[in-house]
């Protein structure tokens, strides 16, 4: 008898073990088909030092001339932008180089923090907006970008990701006067819901895809700030929780702009 469930919890062991590998075995080549269309999104003035001031991540999409990136990771036009920098974004080029290009905001989606910009020059590969409607909790997935990009570098850094969750990005707070700016805009707006994911992510990560590791297709941006200022405004230390905004909305903010 013993022996018998021994070898049942040995069989089980075994079949999540080939489930969970073959999950990620597709993931080496995606990177590398992913990889060139993560941009990075920043500031430049000829002035500063240094000149060029990483905000977040981005990546192309459409005819390879359109970036998707948080709303958050561009400057406030408030700022005076056209007097202290420029927005510009780094493009990989056939020989591996950096090339900045100018880039120009097309739209912004403040209650869902995305943003739309087309680049100027040649166009590059453009990623596939996948079906956010399809993931379900559960599912493996891996996301781009470039955490503390200045202390790292600008090289690309993928992190693989469960969806721990499929929750609500509002989460009204019991006292007004703890409800964020951001908070109020999406109760007003209506709330949505967004992924939840096992993994952490840096600043340098906000406005990365989230992918199919598999397809390469992406199905959510990366966020660091929408719920941080919403949801986890009630914890008085925040966890290591890693969130993303579905494709589906970026889908709307594209078809837009074609």
């Amino acid at each position: 008898m013993t022996s018998r469930w021994l070898f049942r919890v040995l069989g089980l062991w075994v079949i999540a073990l080939t489930w969970s590998l073959s999950a990620w075995a597709g993931l080496p080549d995606t990177v590398l088909r992913v990889k060139p269309s993560v941009v990075l999104v920043g500031t430049f003035k000829s002035t500063d030092n240094p000149r060029f001031q990483l905000r977040g991540a981005g990546f192309l999409v459409a005819g390879g001339d359109l970036v998707v990136t948080n709303a958050h990771v561009l400057p406030s036009s408030g700022a005076g932008l056209s007097e202290m920098a420029s927005l510009v974004v780094h493009v990989r080029g056939g020989a591996g180089d950096w090339q900045m290009r100018s880039a120009s905001v097309l739209e912004v989606d403040a209650a869902r923090d995305l943003a739309l910009m087309r680049i100027d020059g040649q166009p590059g590969p453009s990623l596939k907006i996948g079906d956010s409607r399809r993931v379900k909790e559960g599912d493996s997935l891996a996301f781009m970008g470039f955490p503390i990009g200045g202390v790292l570098g600008f090289s690309h850094v993928t992190h693989r990701a469960t969806v721990s969750s499929i929750t609500s990005a509002a989460l009204p707070s019991p006292s007004a006067e703890r409800l964020k700016e951001q908070a109020i805009r999406s109760l007003r707006s209506g709330t949505f819901d967004i992924f939840q994911l096992d993994a952490t992510a840096y600043p340098g990560n906000s406005g990365g895809p989230l992918f199919d590791p598999d397809t390469g297709d992406v199905v959510g941006v990366m966020n660091m700030v929408l719920i941080k200022g919403t949801r986890e405004s009630a914890l008085s230390q925040p966890s290591g929780i890693s969130y993303a905004v579905p494709s589906r909305y970026v889908q709307e903010l594209v078809d837009r702009h074609r």
